[in-house]
């Protein structure tokens, strides 16, 4: 503001200067000096303040105003020949409208920061909401039957905070999200161990059933030191499916298969 840059150049001459130095007329001539430039500060204050607030300026910027605008007219009608008045007045006035302007530019870099926070919280949402679909997609191809309606309602609420400039709540809110759907992806984990134990299970099962009818043969030599091993293991086996212990029992399986094999080549001969 080229009167508020002004103000400075006259602080430096009439703060320093006493009015005895200066001749009188040219005394004469700083009020009405004072009075022009202190008036362009009021006027291009006013118009900030409409720009910036409106109809509803802040309670403190509007008393700021208020006191440089009074001083303001008080350089209208100066003391005949007090140009020591008439400084005072002026440096008054454009005190006020100095801090008004610090006052009006400090929320513009508050603005900044909330408009950066509502983007990255935007874009932090928007990264998590499309790892749910995700993972609401893997755990409808599993069946899972797990339900989202809790997740789904804290994105709209998200949304919601964030336009409404609520960060922390909307900060919050995301942090809560994070944590449910971590837990909903440790359910289908779960969910696919189990179905896949289950799978293994169930084959497990099956082929034991198959080689118990194989045993079950009356053709077999049953005096053989393979058959009774092989009866031993089916029932080692069995025994490991019921405690869950797949991995052994797969291990206990491979044994097996290794006794069969030899008892079906005795079987042949």
């Amino acid at each position: 503001m080229k009167a508020l840059a002004l103000f400075t150049i006259f602080v430096l001459i009439f703060g320093t200067a006493s009015t005895s130095l200066v001749s009188d007329a040219y005394a004469q001539k700083i009020p009405d000096v004072l009075l022009s430039i202190a008036t362009q500060a009021d006027t291009e204050i006013l118009n900030q303040l409409e720009n910036s607030y409106g109809d509803s300026v802040p309670s403190d910027i509007q008393t700021l105003y208020e006191t440089g605008h009074a001083a303001v007219e008080s350089l209208k009608n100066p003391i005949s020949d007090d140009v020591e008045q008439a400084q005072e007045y002026f440096l008054i006035a454009m005190k006020s409208f100095r801090q008004i302007t610090s006052l009006i530019s400090e929320p513009s870099s508050d603005v900044k920061s909330t408009i950066s926070l509502d983007r990255d919280l935007n874009s932090e949402l928007n990264r998590l909401h499309k790892y749910f679909q995700s993972l609401k997609a893997i755990s409808e191809k599993h069946n899972t039957g797990i339900d989202f309606s809790e997740i789904e309602q804290l994105f709209t609420l998200a949304h919601e905070q964030i336009n409404l400039d609520m960060i922390d709540e909307g900060t919050e809110t995301l942090h809560q999200l994070e944590s449910l759907i971590h837990m909903k992806n440790q359910k289908i984990r779960e969910h696919s161990s189990n179905s896949a134990s289950d799978r293994i299970t169930v084959f497990a099962l099956k082929q034991l059933e198959k080689i118990q009818k194989m045993l079950d043969d009356p053709s077999l030599d049953t005096s053989m030191p393979e058959f009774l091993i092989a009866i031993s293991l089916v029932a080692e086996i069995e025994t490991l499916i019921s405690e869950d212990n797949i991995p052994t029992a797969k291990e206990k399986f491979g044994e097996l298969n290794q006794i069969m094999k030899i008892i079906k080549i005795s079987t042949a001969e």
